[in-house]
């Protein structure tokens, strides 16, 4: 509804006998005469109307110029109340923070934990692809990063350098310090991530710490100790799991060298108790002098039965080739006798001691070759995955101070404000309505001094 149809309404509503109800959407003639145009209303103007009725009637520039003025007062409320409920608030906090709140330097160093071998490139385009994927630097980045933030590097912080005394100082303001007397900043660790914080580069595995201080030599102090303590922890950390891990191969290179010493010292006393170091070549050699007996043993038969068949029994050969015969079978049937001598002095039990104790150092010394393979390429991967503390950018400290705690600051000071306001509304009430209790009270008693 544009302004001429809400004049013209107006303007019926004003001549018409029955008073028309109020319509929402023409608040803006409301007290139009009284308010705008500081006319008076119209059982006050009876004496002055004319005969026609319409001395009440006003020009449309005029109410054109009324709603407009009611709109200015309407947005000058708006503009108050906005200036009280967010102006007051803001510059309560620009003052606190101009004139009370104490800055802080600021150090920041980039440093990332890595091994000596060559990390893999990131990936260019990570996005979802990459967010499953934990690469061992990445890993090792975190790490050293709960370090950093955790308990055990506040204490060690507090009892070496006094790193929360400082903060807790009086020269720190209210809503900044630590345990402060508002009740404020009580939690330790929260207090200490809050002044100390790390942030980690996931794509290329870097961390940047952080550390604030009123001055920026204990910015300076508080940095580079930090950095001290993750690089031991680091070093001791690498170090433990490498000596972890070394010592559990050594032992097992030590028990497998123990058992081919024992392996060794069994052949030994089965070679001594034998007397012969290699029972197998024996063996052998025994074998090797049978066949040539039994060579031997068929010439000199082949030989008798020649003489023999030609019926030389008179032959002064015969007696000597029959004595060599029986000789050569003797040799053989000692030979044979002595491989397989059941009374416990046989070449073949001697072997099968022999081959049970040799089968036990070979195991053993198979069993020593692969734990010391196993122990030196496990030497050369520790080697390689040994993790180093290293610092890219040394820890360096801003130029100015800034106050770093500015939500710290802000709800706090809105919530006085907010108590403030809501004891003055009350106060407010209750003297409202202490005056409407008085003059009910006033009232009655005037009208009991009338009856009386």
């Amino acid at each position: 509804m544009d302004n001429e149809e809400r004049i013209k309404r107006w303007r019926q509503q004003r001549q018409s006998p029955q008073p028309a109800p109020a319509l929402p959407e023409d608040e803006d003639f409301a007290d139009l005469d009284t308010v705008a145009l500081n006319r008076p209303d119209p059982g006050e103007r009876t004496g002055s109307a004319t005969p026609g009725g319409r001395s009440h009637e006003i020009s449309l520039e005029e109410a054109r110029l009324a709603i407009r003025q009611r709109r200015r007062e309407r947005w000058r409320l708006l503009t108050r109340r906005l200036a009280f409920y967010v102006g007051i608030p803001l510059l309560a906090i620009l003052a606190y923070v101009a004139f009370i709140a104490t800055p802080l330097y600021q150090g920041e160093a980039v440093f990332t934990v890595q091994t000596s071998q060559e990390a893999p490139p990131a990936a260019a385009a990570g996005g979802l692809i990459g967010l499953g994927v934990s690469t061992p630097g990445i890993a090792d980045a975190f790490k050293a990063r709960e370090f950093i933030l955790s308990r055990s590097m506040m204490n060690y912080m507090e009892q070496r350098y006094g790193f929360m005394s400082h903060f807790a100082s009086p020269a720190m303001d209210p809503l900044e310090r630590y345990r402060s007397p508002l009740g404020l900043n009580r939690d330790p660790l929260t207090y200490y991530r809050k002044r100390v914080r790390v942030a980690v580069d996931t794509q290329e595995g870097m961390l940047r710490l952080f550390v604030q201080a009123r001055t920026p030599q204990d910015a300076q102090k508080f940095g580079d100790a930090i950095l001290a303590a993750s690089e031991r922890h680091v070093n001791e950390f690498s170090e433990r799991m490498t000596a972890d891990q070394i010592s559990a191969l050594s032992r097992d290179v030590q028990n497998a060298e123990r058992e081919v010493s024992e392996a060794r010292r069994g052949l030994a006393i089965v070679q001594a108790r034998r007397g012969d170091l290699n029972p197998e070549q024996t063996a052998a050699a025994i074998y090797q002098l049978i066949s040539s007996l039994e060579l031997q043993l068929a010439d000199a038969q082949r030989e008798r039965n020649a003489l023999l068949d030609q019926g030389l029994t008179n032959s002064p050969l015969l007696p000597r080739l029959t004595t060599r015969v029986q000789e050569l079978q003797s040799q053989i049937s000692q030979q044979r006798q002595r491989l397989t001598n059941p009374g416990g002095g046989s070449v073949a039990r001697s072997v099968n001691e022999f081959e049970s104790a040799a089968s036990r150092k070979e195991i053993a010394q198979a069993r020593y070759d692969t734990t010391l393979k196993t122990l030196q390429q496990a030497y050369l991967k520790i080697l390689g995955e040994r993790r180093y503390f290293v610092i890219i950018v040394q820890m360096g400290v801003d130029t100015y101070a800034a106050v770093r705690d500015i939500i710290t600051i802000s709800w706090p000071i809105l919530l006085f404000l907010a108590l403030l306001w809501a004891i003055v509304a009350i106060a407010r009430r209750s003297s409202a309505d202490r005056r409407w209790l008085d003059s009910l009270r006033f009232g009655w008693t005037v009208r009991q001094w009338r009856r009386s």
